[in-house]
């Protein structure tokens, strides 16, 4: 698939104030911003309509975008692919995107969505009674612009229970490299018991957290501590001002 060409509008200095982010969603648009390579980062905005038509049928992590900015010249553009996306947690609506300028000779590093193949007719699901337990969601390699994976698979159908896929066992093509931890877990297949225990000790440890007293207020304690010694040493004591205080009504003589 050839690069995609992405006609955006450059953000004004109204489009950039507080709020502005959530005025242009409104109005149809996705904020974004475009850095990289040295060059000085440029907020944008795209046509979201377009922009989800265009994107239709297409894996967004191995995209490649030829970004024209209107006003700026039919011949200048800037080659790029998403580096991050912050979408609504409720909707899953694009709120928010990164473009990463790239040169299509140099290597770039990017995380890639892994997709795990049979998970129905695995063998430790079908026959032994095991439960799937994803481990990492996507992988984060090394290759050309041209030779980004839309996905990166594996077949589990063969593996029983207590089988366990780390990522020194997912196999790519020799363009690619995966850069993570080769023992880190990809999925496993383990028995629905080990579930609920997990589980369990997952609710334990946040009711822990939760009743953990606020380590930060210890050094505002601290600060109220200082002022007050502060404020005691800045005042005079009770008796002192009274004493004062009797002082100015019935002056001695010698003040007289």
């Amino acid at each position: 698939m050839g690069n995609l060409a992405l006609i955006v509008d450059k953000r004004d200095e109204n489009e950039m104030r507080n709020n502005a982010s959530r005025r242009l969603r409104s109005e149809g648009f996705i904020p974004a911003v475009m850095y990289g390579l040295g060059g000085d980062p440029v907020s944008i905005k795209i046509d979201g309509k377009k922009f989800k038509e265009m994107l239709k049928d297409k894996s967004i992590s191995s995209l490649i975008f030829d970004i024209h900015i209107n006003g700026a010249g039919k011949n200048k553009k800037e080659t790029t692919i998403i580096k991050d996306i912050q979408r609504n947690p409720i909707t899953r609506e694009f709120q928010h995107l990164d473009f990463f300028r790239i040169e299509m000779e140099k290597e770039v590093e990017i995380s890639v969505p892994v997709s795990i193949v049979n998970e129905e007719e695995s063998l430790g699901v079908k026959e032994d009674g095991g439960v799937i337990q994803h481990g990492l969601r996507e992988l984060h390699v090394s290759c050309l612009p041209v030779d980004i994976p839309e996905r990166i698979e594996f077949d589990i159908k063969d593996l029983r229970m207590g089988d366990i896929v780390r990522v020194s066992e997912i196999e790519v093509e020799d363009k690619v490299k995966i850069l993570n931890d080769p023992n880190e877990v990809v999925v496993s297949i383990i028995h629905p018991t080990h579930l609920v225990v997990e589980e369990e000790v997952e609710e334990v440890e946040e009711e822990a957290v939760e009743e953990e007293p606020e380590v930060i207020g210890k050094g505002k304690e601290e600060d109220r501590e200082k002022l007050k010694k502060e404020e005691q040493k800045e005042e005079p004591p009770k008796a002192q001002q009274q004493q004062q205080q009797q002082q100015k009504q019935h002056p001695s003589k010698k003040q007289k």
